[in-house]
């Protein structure tokens, strides 16, 4: 039979993984994301640059609504968290991470204790689906709690 502590250290020591597709979750913002990047690059193409600016800037275009397009793989574990999105997997450990604040689909934890103008780049938004959002969200603050 497992003592208090014991129990702790088993629920310290697993690893969630989920994932969030924007198309099943908000299937209106990725359809306009869709049409957004379209046109962008449409009014890419009208520009009439050489094809590589072309295929570069139309790269940067889509690169900007993928937030809203791209299916992410996220994972909470003893070490941090991490999330795998188009250009592979991004990693914060728990020894880097201070904050989290709560967003309407998911969470961002962030290096900095108070908000910060860098936030957007040094920390991580986690996306949630909605039907784990309270469970997933608390599992974060608790491991974040016990990384202090």
């Amino acid at each position: 039979m497992l003592a208090v502590a014991d129990v702790s250290r088993v629920e310290a020591a697993e690893t969630v993984t989920w994932q969030y597709d924007p198309w099943a979750e908000k299937p209106q913002v990725a359809w306009i994301a869709a049409i957004a990047a379209l046109l962008l690059c449409v009014l890419v193409v009208n520009l009439e640059e050489s094809f590589l600016v072309s295929v570069g800037l139309c790269l940067f275009c889509v690169g900007a609504f993928a937030p809203a397009l791209s299916r992410v793989e996220c994972r909470i574990d003893p070490n941090g968290v991490a999330r795998r999105g188009w250009l592979g997997w991004e990693r914060r450990d728990w020894s880097m991470l201070r904050r989290m604040d709560r967003l309407p689909a998911g969470v961002l934890v962030s290096p900095y204790s108070k908000r910060n103008l860098l936030d957007s780049a040094r920390g991580m938004v986690l996306p949630m689906p909605a039907n784990r959002r309270e469970e997933l969200t608390r599992l974060v603050t608790d491991a974040l709690e016990r990384s202090r």
